[in-house]
């Protein structure tokens, strides 16, 4: 079953228990309420004529058994007049019983009470109608006199029938519409999982990335969203970093490979070539193997996304960086490379092998465009360092290009390079939220490349 369904129904169920549970409740409450004004105004009766009765019937009772005593039956009538008179809107029939002697019958079963003190309550049956009576014993000097009074409850149950009835089409109205707000609810909170499986599904069949989910929520769900989201992206710069790796693989690699394969080719098919010029080949096809991988490492790190790199965000000194790097750079290449950095500069937050490989790139690109006597200076000024060279500078056409993938400006083409390095700083300065700039110096002559980082790296 769908979490959506699944979700709609416990709305519905939650719902529908509560509005059931409060129909019942509402019910028993108004039955009862209903019931006990009824018991409440018996009892009422069965107490009001206790003095009267004892007082007045029980010393009339003797005139009661003289046959044809017209004045004891007045008296008697005068007796349930004058209940009838205070209280008949309560009741509808009465039975009086005086020391075991009926006096007064109008169809009440006969009632005997286990305690004389305590009035009762009970549901009767009279000529096929429900009846509430009251039973209780008057006081009287010379017997035992006991009050029956009932009322009709017919029309009572009748109107909680109707009342039952009611509350029940109620409480299924409120569960349906419980469970119309249910299914809403869940369509509203499931859409961003139906619309991540949906995705995740298109991915499996047509074995592409689906387009990014709109997310417009700030819960749980919406956070499923988002890190779904991110993880597109993830699964998209590693797609266009394989495809970028191949198609740069294939451009740059083809041309060393041919120009290796034509040498050996060379080597196996002439047997007289001269000692010298055999010497001359494999030195140049070992140049070329070495060239080849470089230009694979550095292929590999264009196409690798930084962020990737099992590398943690440290604060470190950019001037103690650069001066690492440039010791290293002149212990290889024998040149003085001049750097300028001021006292006291903070230390940024950066990845210490990627920032060190951008101002690698840097000074080794202003060292092969330099003259042997050429000046190279390497400038840091906080979170910013910036490499001057000695050369020719750059072609003003080719500034907005330096940084791209393989551009190498015609006048440079007649030296080594891939046009790789400077694509890297780019990319490590991106990463850590900074920026790239290209310049040409006017005194003296010679290129300015340059790259920022932020206070704190990309992930």
């Amino acid at each position: 079953m769908k979490l959506q369904v699944r979700l709609a129904l416990t709305v519905a169920l939650a719902a529908a228990i509560a509005i059931l549970v409060m129909a019942a409740a509402f019910w028993v409450l108004a039955a009862r309420q209903q019931r006990s004004a009824i018991d409440d105004g018996l009892l009422a009766v069965v107490n009001q004529p206790r003095q009267f009765v004892g007082e007045t019937a029980v010393g009339r009772r003797g005139d009661l058994r003289d046959d044809g005593d017209r004045r004891g039956q007045r008296g008697l009538g005068q007796i349930f007049g004058d209940i009838s008179a205070a209280d008949r809107r309560l009741f509808t029939l009465v039975r009086f019983t005086f020391d075991g002697e009926v006096i007064v019958d109008e169809g009440l079963p006969s009632a005997v009470l286990e305690d004389p003190d305590t009035p009762t309550i009970s549901t009767v049956e009279v000529d096929g109608e429900r009846y509430r009576m009251a039973v209780a014993s008057v006081e009287a000097p010379r017997g035992e006199a006991i009050l029956q009074v009932a009322s009709n409850i017919e029309d009572l149950e009748a109107g909680l029938g109707r009342l039952r009835r009611q509350i029940l089409l109620g409480s299924i109205a409120g569960i349906a519409l419980a469970g119309g707000m249910g299914a809403l609810v869940a369509r509203r909170l499931t859409s961003p999982i139906t619309e991540v499986s949906e995705a995740a599904k298109a991915m499996a069949v047509r074995r592409d990335l689906p387009s990014r989910i709109d997310v417009k929520r700030s819960d749980e769900i919406g956070d499923l969203a988002r890190s779904f989201n991110e993880m597109l992206g993830a699964l998209e710069l590693s797609r266009d970093q394989q495809h970028r790796l191949v198609a740069d693989a294939s451009h740059e690699l083809r041309t060393p490979l041919t120009s290796l394969r034509l040498k050996l080719e060379l080597l196996d098919s002439t047997a007289e070539i001269p000692q010298t010029q055999q010497r001359e080949l494999l030195a140049s096809s070992a140049a070329e193997v070495e060239q080849l991988s470089h230009l694979v490492n550095e292929l590999v790190d264009l196409a690798t996304d930084p962020t990737g790199v099992d590398e943690s965000v440290v604060l470190y000194s950019l001037p103690a960086l650069v001066s690492e790097v440039v010791e290293t750079i002149e212990t290889r290449s024998g040149r003085t490379i001049n750097i300028v950095a001021g006292n006291g500069q903070p230390d940024v937050a950066i990845r210490h092998r990627m920032v060190r490989r951008a101002v690698s790139n840097l000074v080794d690109n202003a060292i092969k465009y330099s003259g042997p006597d050429a000046a190279v200076t390497v400038r840091v000024d906080g979170g910013r360092v910036e490499v001057r060279d000695g050369g020719e500078g750059i072609p003003e056409a080719d500034l907005p290009y330096v940084f791209d993938r393989f551009f190498r400006s015609p006048t440079a083409r007649t030296r080594p390079g891939n046009g790789i390095g400077l694509a890297i700083v780019q990319r490590v300065a991106e990463m850590h939220g900074g920026e790239t700039w290209v310049s040409n110096a006017t005194d003296p002559s010679g290129a300015i490349v340059g790259f920022s980082v932020g206070s704190t790296p990309a992930r």
